[in-house]
This record gives structure tokens, C-alpha cells and sequence, in this order.
């Protein structure tokens, strides 16, 4: 399955952006990103977590897209990343 295909159909698995909206696809996540405040960014990653690997990984499955996540430094990398992701 590709990574533009990826959904969630059960809603307790969406993701919950800090401050309102819910995420169901990596898609939605990319384009959540493209207008996201950094302080909502920098609630759900931080030193001390990043909800966004942790969704790939543990809703998703995909151990290695998650880590790469995880290695983003900031949002816009995360985006470039999840660009290359959906849409090569």
C-alpha cells in the first residue's frame, strides 16, 4: 500500500491536532502541516516526544517512516519528507 493511501477508518485512531482538527492520512498530515503554527508544531514535537512518529508508528505500522519523523528537525523538513513520502 502506498503512503497517499494510507487511512484511517477508526476514528479513536485520528490524530488530534493540539488546538482543534483531526488527521486520518498522512495526506491530512501534510497539508495540516503546510499552514500549522509553529507553537501547535512544537506542542507535538519537542524533546520530549513527537506525537506525529509516534502516530506513523503505532496507528500506521511503518516503524522506518517513523523514525525518519522522528530524525526531522523542523516542520519544514518534516514536510519535505512527507512530500518525497506521498508523492514520488
Amino acid at each position: 500500500m502506498g503512503y497517499a493511501a494510507m487511512t484511517v477508518s477508526d476514528p479513536t485512531h485520528r490524530f488530534f491536532v493540539h488546538g482543534g482538527g483531526e488527521l486520518s492520512s498522512l495526506d491530512d498530515l501534510f497539508t495540516e502541516l503546510q499552514t500549522m503554527e509553529q507553537h501547535v508544531f512544537a506542542h507535538h514535537v519537542n524533546e520530549e516526544r513527537n506525537d506525529f512518529a509516534t502516530w506513523v508508528r503505532d496507528v500506521f505500522g511503518d516503524r522506518l517512516l517513523a523514525r525518519q519523523i522522528e530524525l526531522a528537525k523542523d516542520k519544514d523538513e518534516l514536510c519535505k519528507l512527507l512530500f518525497i513520502n506521498l508523492f514520488r
